[in-house]
This record gives structure tokens, sequence and C-alpha cells, in this order.
């Protein structure tokens, strides 16, 4: 996705929770207690309750966001901007664009991005074969037909 589309489909807070409220119950959510798997959101505390027991399930918890007191909506622009890009993106960066006034809490969100990703990375290894882009193999035949014309060119 583009950056102009993700600022597009999610403009403010309130749709970023509504975004991770919906992928969080489409994950499945049981409750710690009694293991019911129905629930109920409280949009005052974000939290989901236990239509069962009414044991209380923060909607950061389980996920890389949980105890952190940063807006969710950070927490998905760096997630998007990490994985947009294929080069590594400072944390310098990252706050200039998010507008935050200290750097560990960014330092801290990033490093946790990260640690995430190394693991999912560590699941789905390339092993018999590599990957180009596309631009890469392009500029390769570019260049090859060049080299071949200007060597008829001189024959």
């Amino acid at each position: 996705m583009e950056l102009r589309a993700y600022f597009e489909k999610y403009p403010d807070e309130a749709t970023c929770i509504e975004e991770l409220k919906n992928k969080r119950l489409e994950n499945g959510l049981t409750c710690r207690k009694c293991s019911h798997d129905v629930h109920s959101f409280r949009r005052n505390d974000l939290k989901f309750q236990c239509r069962k027991c009414g044991n209380r399930i923060s909607l950061r918890s389980g996920t890389v966001m949980e105890n952190s007191n940063l807006p969710i909506r950070y927490w998905m622009i760096c997630i998007e901007l990490m994985t947009l890009t294929h080069r590594k993106i400072s944390i310098l960066k990252i706050q200039y664009l998010l507008g935050h006034k200290r750097y560990e809490p960014i330092w801290l969100m990033v490093q946790k991005i990260r640690l995430v990703m190394k693991i999912r990375d560590e699941k789905y290894r390339l092993r018999a074969y590599s990957e180009f882009d596309p631009e890469f193999l392009q500029k390769i035949d570019k260049m090859t037909i060049e080299k071949k014309k200007t060597k008829s060119a001189s024959d």
C-alpha cells in the first residue's frame, strides 16, 4: 500500500483502534479465566469484556503494543514505514515524522517491532532461490541491449 493511501485509510486514532479491534476479533480472542470466546468491546477503556465471566482483556494485551502508552496510530504508522521500505529507517526520522517530543519511547517501539519482524523472518527463510526486484532485472536487460547495439554498430 502506498503511504498516501495508508493515511487515507487510517486518518485518525479512532479508525486505527477500530481496525485493531477487528483484527483481534478476527484472529480469535479467548478469555484467560473461562476460555469463552465471545466478548464485547468497551470503548471507554479500550478493553474486551468476556460475556460469560466478565473478565476484561486490554486491546493491546498479547500484542507488540502491550504496556505502551503511545497511540495505536503511532504503532501502525511505524509498522507501515518499516515494512514499506527495503532499507532501515532512522529512529530519529520516525520520531520526526510522528511529531513526538521524546526519543526513548519511539526507540523502544522500533526495537519491539524489529524483534517481531526478526522472529517472523526466521520462520520464512529463503533456501533454494533468490528474489530480485523487477526494476533491477529491467536495468540489466536495458544495459545488455545497449551493449549489444554498440557491439553490432562497431562490427
